[in-house]
């Protein structure tokens, strides 16, 4: 990535990284990277885009090492708090500070979408995999929350915001990931669509996940007593979704393998 677009990342999440991990859904949703990585004892698997580390939580106990790469230095020490039995690095994820070869498989939750050259940044992973090792990465599929964001992005528009938001958009379907992976150069490509239920007990807890991933970014341009008025606001809006009681709403996780070739 660019420098300016580094640090605009880097200022992005480490802005969030002491809360991020309260962000409900995060967590379910890289397990499925972590099955679909198939980690066997003994291997040396590379977290990409780490973040607090949910991928890399799921495989250090199966790994023989795990090793995690974040340009955020907020959210890596999050992650080695996390999972003390890996290693963190800070770099960035478009040029990887390890020679090639170096890992059984790389893995990437939910951060492809952030590199302006999805394609190239995936080869840049796979250089850092052994042939005959494998890369797998994951995206979110359209419908995401269901109506939640949606009802998000209205109340903040009503007070002149937008919402901070993942460019979700540029891969929707399990084909558009499978394509980047081709595209750069990974073999044996396969993507599947994961259905994930995620129930919110209350409304309440849909305000904490606002405040704590990417959704809540813009309130830290408001004051404590417009953030109040805002939170009042979008409880209202809430409400009647919850009326029943708990609300369930679709996660779909788009999840790709591809291989590296032998040469």
């Amino acid at each position: 990535m660019t420098g300016d677009r580094v640090r605009a990342n880097e200022a992005l999440f480490n802005a969030v990284a002491d809360r991020y991990d309260a962000v409900g859904f995060l967590a379910q949703a890289a397990r499925f990277v972590a099955d679909a990585a198939g980690v066997q004892p003994g291997e040396a698997v590379l977290d990409v885009m780490t973040g607090t580390g949910a991928v890399a939580a799921e495989v250090v106990g199966r790994a023989g090492r795990v090793v995690g790469v974040d340009v955020s230095a907020g959210m890596l020490t999050q992650a080695q708090r996390r999972v003390p039995g890996a290693a963190f690095v800070r770099g960035d994820a478009a040029s990887l500070p390890f020679p090639d070869g170096t890992f059984d498989v790389a893995v990437c939750a939910a951060g492809v979408f952030f590199l302006p050259d999805m394609p190239g940044g995936v080869r840049e992973w796979a250089r850092v995999v052994r042939p005959g090792g494998r890369v797998v990465v994951s995206s979110f599929g359209a419908g995401l929350l269901g109506p939640l964001p949606g009802l998000w992005r209205a109340r903040l528009a009503w007070a002149g915001l937008k919402p901070g938001a993942p460019p979700l958009g540029r891969l929707p379907t399990p084909e558009a990931l499978a394509d980047v992976l081709r595209a750069a150069g990974l073999t044996d490509v396969q993507a599947t669509l994961n259905p994930l239920t995620y129930t919110l007990p209350d409304v309440g807890a849909r305000w904490a996940d606002i405040r704590a991933g990417l959704e809540g970014v813009p309130l830290a341009s408001l004051s404590p007593q417009e953030v109040a008025a805002l939170e009042a606001a979008h409880r209202a809006d809430l409400a009647p979704l919850f009326a029943g009681g708990a609300l369930s709403v679709p996660v779909p996780v788009i999840v790709a393998t591809g291989w590296v070739a032998f040469f």
